[in-house]
């Protein structure tokens, strides 16, 4: 009976140790398998990570070779979502399996640069947390730098201007002389004015607390100036200045602005078939692109917009077939290249003091411009100042009881459509404008809300509720029409005034 006994309690450590020793290996099992599982996802994490960034960089280099052949054409896109990137409506990612989502948003610089953002999102299951890969790159348009001889912004200006927060940091004082035109070219600034000197050249530091330093001035032509445009010519590297001279016989002249202390006047010229007996046969306003110039007198006897060729930069030549009768006066205009299928074609925004044409648009890819889009807008109010940036033209106006701010959209109206994408009301004249990113920069004839930071989205705007798209203001008192221009750090205001001291004000944002 013992030794049955004992072989029972034998048997039964065996059964025992064999239950546990199960036990030990089903844990073991688990850690085993879990182990492998952590690892595959790790693995499948790594891999898919690695195919974001693959994704990415291809979608990098796919704007920038979309912006070579048609710049305009990069914009935002809405996000795109696949497991496989050439089947977007793949069935397992929408139903919660490995997914990517694609997306680009673009924010317009300037004609010569954008920023974009682009976004890839993933996740390997519907359970894991989604990862992103992000990447900001800057697309620009080469051609259009070389068009404009180097003036325009290639990057996003620096600071927080969107969130309101911009300081005036320091002023240059100087006489009461009617200044007229302002551009700013590497670095420097150039202004013409009513009275002597006419043509001024400051430094500009990048330091927004030192003000502009005059560096050199010329009183050569010895008439008033009313308009300026400065370019890097880019075969020599000489800088020329053009400007617009308040005379009846020579309206047009030329400046060699490469020694800042020492400009020198190459040229005058006159306008072609401009009676100079006739009403304002005056030079108004000039705009450099692209090989060649545009001039406009104010409305006159004779035509209004004149074309020059800048084959040699400092001594322009009229195409006199180009000349055109506007019958009205251009208060503002820029010049821009579009691609129209696989085809470049040039084209001239105006915006004037009409009854009919406050907005205009010519083709002037040929020898003879033609007009393309004849705007008359609600209400009597003459537009005064323009900017054109991606594809919006912006249009301000004169105080009316109509909005005075207005947004087209640019590639509709060379096709002779018009699409407005926004107005607002703002109860005072635009005098400027110009952009910065997300914002749109307004200059004003309001008293003490002279300079206006304005949000470009205009789904914030409103024709019923005054300023309602407005993000911040400052005073810039007697603010010069078409008054302000800025550089990659800041924003610059020119005064204007016959009678008391003008200033030169640097505005910008930490």
């Amino acid at each position: 009976m013992k030794e049955q006994f004992i072989n029972k309690m034998l048997n039964g450590f065996s059964t025992l140790e064999l239950l546990i020793a199960l036990s030990l290996m089903s844990v073991i099992l688990v850690t085993a398998v879990e182990a492998v599982t952590f690892a595959q996802y790790w693995q499948i994490t790594a891999l898919t990570a690695s195919e974001a960034i693959i994704k990415n960089t291809n979608i990098a280099n796919s704007l920038v070779q979309i912006s070579t052949k048609d710049f305009q054409s990069v914009s935002s896109t809405r996000p795109l979502i696949s497991q496989n990137i050439a089947d977007p409506a793949d069935a397992s990612c929408l139903a919660g399996g490995l997914c990517y989502e694609t997306q680009n948003i673009v924010t317009d610089i300037s004609s010569c640069a954008k920023n974009t953002k682009v976004s890839v999102r993933y996740k390997i299951a519907a359970r894991y947390a989604t990862s992103t890969i992000d990447s900001d790159i800057y697309v620009r348009n080469l051609a259009e730098i070389a068009a404009v001889g180097g003036d325009c912004l290639v990057m996003m200006q620096s600071g927080n201007w969107t969130t309101g927060n911009i300081q005036n940091t320091s002023t240059a004082t100087q006489p009461p002389l009617g200044t007229a035109g302002i551009d700013i070219v590497d670095n420097k600034m150039y202004t013409v004015s009513t009275q002597s000197p006419y043509l001024r050249i400051f430094s500009l530091n990048t330091d927004p607390h030192i003000p502009p330093v005059l560096l050199g001035s010329s009183t050569a032509s010895n008439v008033r100036l009313n308009d300026i445009d400065v370019i890097r010519d880019l075969a020599t590297g000489r800088m020329y200045a053009y400007v617009t001279q308040h005379s009846t016989s020579s309206q047009l002249a030329v400046y060699d602005v490469t020694n800042s202390s020492d400009p020198q006047l190459l040229v005058q010229l006159s306008l072609f078939a401009v009676a100079s007996d006739g009403s304002f046969p005056q030079g108004w306003r000039v705009v450099a692109y692209g090989g060649e110039l545009y001039v406009v007198s104010r409305e006159t006897t004779g035509p209004e917009l004149h074309i020059f060729s800048l084959l040699n930069p400092n001594q322009p030549i009229e195409k006199t077939s180009a000349v055109i009768n506007l019958n009205r006066t251009v208060n503002d205009m820029t010049v821009r290249d579009e691609v129209i299928g696989s085809t470049t074609r040039r084209f001239l925004y105006l915006a004037a003091s009409s009854d009919l044409k406050e907005v205009g648009v010519y083709d002037v890819t040929g020898s003879v411009p033609i007009e393309i889009a004849a705007i008359n807008l609600t209400g009597a109010a003459d537009a005064s100042s323009l900017h054109l940036v991606g594809n919006t033209l912006y249009i301000g106006r004169k105080n009316s009881t109509a909005p005075e701010l207005y947004a087209f959209a640019a590639d509709k109206l060379i096709q002779n459509i018009l699409q407005v994408v926004g107005t607002s009301e703002l109860g005072t004249e635009v005098l400027a404008l110009s952009s910065n990113g997300a914002i749109l920069i307004v200059g004003t004839t309001k008293n003490g809300e002279e300079l206006q930071i304005w949000n470009k989205d205009v789904s914030t705007w409103s024709n019923s509720v005054a300023n309602a798209g407005r993000l911040s203001y400052l005073a810039s008192p007697r603010l010069a029409p078409l008054g302000f221009d800025m550089d990659a750090q800041n924003l610059y205001l020119a005064s204007q005034s016959q009678t008391q001291p003008e200033t030169i004000t640097t505005i910008y944002s930490p």
